[in-house]
């Protein structure tokens, strides 16, 4: 039997892999004897699995020395040419833009692959020299990094596996890993992306050879295609305590805290969402309400900035606990995809709700303008749309973007009264984004386990996250 270790560091990595129903898979295979490491070992999504005799455990986060974040944030700025998200936080560093300039030029003439291969070393040196805790138990077959990020907390079991040459599954956690994240930097024995376009950014920016990553497809299409409660919207509205309407437009918050700024109490987006709604909440027929949602990393006191308007309600997603984001059961999944699939139309900014509300081809606009006028573009909500991932996105799918209030309320009419005609194209989108074989997620992954323990052995430089 062999001992396959699984690492789910963040509350999205506890929604991708439970309710996907890919652990449960993992876990049914008399062949394989699974340890997995969280930071909660009590948390009640893991609780049938306990049950079941799988070994919970909690892991220490890992804390870089001064080296690593020197290290770490070089190894950034050698993308600098590449990434927007590198760029726009060197904004206004003019020494470090030069000093990136620099790097850029080292990483061209060496090539990326053996950069990686340099930053490999010497990340690992310092680990061996530090002398770190470890926390693996021994007799290991593989370890699967559901994040495998450069600055993720389980950074340091991922390391621990590679210096004790424990064979790694790297599982793409979102879709902008290799783009704003800190994209993981040691070899790994096979990687597995949602889709066609991560895999395109792994081959074209960092060199990874394409037989050494597997697509398994969005492990979330399942979830919200299935979870839809059979209800009408004014009796979905009636379940969670709003009285008096029949229809709602869904207004989906992206991770707010990313547009703080030191001369507002609030982030930008919320005072954004807040504008915005007020506004609509003013046109809008009496029978249509505004349904906010935060994001799971939204705090509770949060809500209180939204109170006072009777138009306009605000439903915070999971529950606080260990983690850094607040965590989604199996109820908080069954909100998602019906407020998703049961609104009139979906407002947001920036956000991953953006391939879920497309999962089911529901109408979406993303606003791309600011509640206060002169904002600087390091400090601009606009600056999350030249980032590569949603730019390229909006490229490939042609979702729209809202310039003004007045194109917000035209596309919300036209929603309300059925004449909305959309410009998405749904075939790129399901060809580069969320391919039909999403629905294996689970059956996907358990063959990459498989190809990793029982196939062939990987070649050198192999697929990387």
């Amino acid at each position: 039997m062999k001992t396959i270790a699984v690492i789910l560091p963040y509350a999205v990595s506890i929604r991708d892999f439970v309710h996907s129903g890919t652990l449960n898979v993992l876990s049914s295979d008399d062949r394989f004897e699974l340890v997995i490491y969280t930071l909660n070992p009590d948390i009640p999504e893991l609780r049938q699995l306990r049950s079941q005799g799988v070994a919970i455990r909690g892991f220490k986060p890992y804390s870089d020395h001064l080296l690593e974040r020197i290290f770490k944030w070089i190894y950034l700025l050698f993308f600098y040419d590449v990434f927007a998200r590198v760029r726009q936080s060197q904004q206004n560093r003019r020494l470090r833009r030069l000093f990136a300039g620099i790097c850029c030029r080292f990483r061209r003439f060496i090539g990326t692959p053996n950069l990686l291969r340099g930053m490999c070393v010497v990340l690992l040196v310092i680990i061996k020299v530090r002398g770190m805790q470890r926390q693996l138990p021994s007799g290991l077959s593989l370890l699967i990094g559901t994040r495998s990020l450069m600055n993720s907390i389980d950074y340091g079991l991922m390391a621990e596996a590679m210096l004790d040459r424990i064979p790694v599954l790297a599982v793409a956690g979102s879709w902008d890993n290799f783009t704003t994240k800190g994209y993981f930097p040691f070899p790994v024995h096979k990687t597995v992306v949602w889709n066609e376009k991560m895999k395109e950014e792994l081959v074209h920016y960092f060199g990874s050879r394409p037989d050494k990553i597997d697509i398994a497809g969005y492990p979330r299409a399942s979830v919200l295609r299935s979870r839809v409660l059979t209800e009408d919207s004014a009796a979905y509205l009636r379940r969670i305590g709003i009285e008096g309407f029949k229809r709602f437009v869904l207004y989906s918050a992206s991770y707010a805290e990313l547009t703080r700024i030191a001369e507002q109490s609030m982030p930008i987006e919320y005072m954004l969402i807040k504008k915005v709604s007020q506004q609509l909440a003013a046109s809008l027929p009496t029978d249509v309400c505004i349904l906010i949602r935060l994001h799971p990393f939204a705090r509770a006191e949060d809500k209180n900035y939204f109170s006072g308007n009777d138009r306009y309600f605000v439903f915070l997603p999971g529950r606080q606990d260990s983690y850094v984001e607040r965590v989604m059961n199996d109820d908080d999944e069954c909100h998602l995809a019906t407020q998703l699939a049961k609104s009139e139309c979906v407002l947001s900014m920036a956000s991953t709700i953006s391939i879920d509300a497309l999962c089911l081809e529901r109408p979406i606009m993303n606003i791309d303008f600011d509640p206060i006028e002169g904002l600087p573009m390091e400090h601009s909500i606009r600056r999350f749309y030249e980032q590569n991932h949603f730019r390229d996105l909006l490229r490939i799918t042609r979702i729209p973007l809202a310039s003004s209030y007045q194109q917000i309320l035209h596309f919300v009419l036209q929603c309300l009264e059925g004449n909305y005609c959309s410009p998405t194209d749904y075939d790129s989108f399901r060809r580069m984004y969320v391919p039909d074989l999403s629905s294996q997620y689970p059956l996907l992954i358990r063959t990459a386990v498989e190809e990793v323990l029982y196939g062939a052995q990987p070649a050198a430089g192999g697929g990387r996250l």
